[in-house]
């Protein structure tokens, strides 16, 4: 409450020596200024966020492309059904 008071006898100061105009005018402009800082740190989030999405999304569908026909849903690997059952080559001794 006390803020108050003294803000409307700051404006009461300024009505009385003529200046609530130009008080008023810088007041506004202080005012714009912050809210155009707003709007323009939103805009460059937005776009800056909108830029990583696709990047990660390109990156994504690049890289289920590069995969391998089995990994990427085609029919699963497993032992094999046909051939012979016995070791393979060994070292010489």
């Amino acid at each position: 409450m006390g803020d108050m008071i003294w803000l409307l006898l700051l404006l009461l100061l300024a009505f009385a020596l003529g200046i609530l105009g130009a008080v008023i005018k810088v007041a506004l402009i202080i005012v714009l200024a912050v809210i155009l800082a707003f709007l323009i740190l939103g805009a460059v989030t937005y776009y800056y966020l909108r830029h990583r999405v696709r990047k990660f999304s390109r990156e994504l569908e690049r890289r289920q492309s590069a995969q391998p026909p089995e990994a990427s849903g085609g029919p699963p690997r497993g032992y094999p059904t046909s051939g012979e059952k016995r070791p393979g080559p060994s070292l010489p001794e």
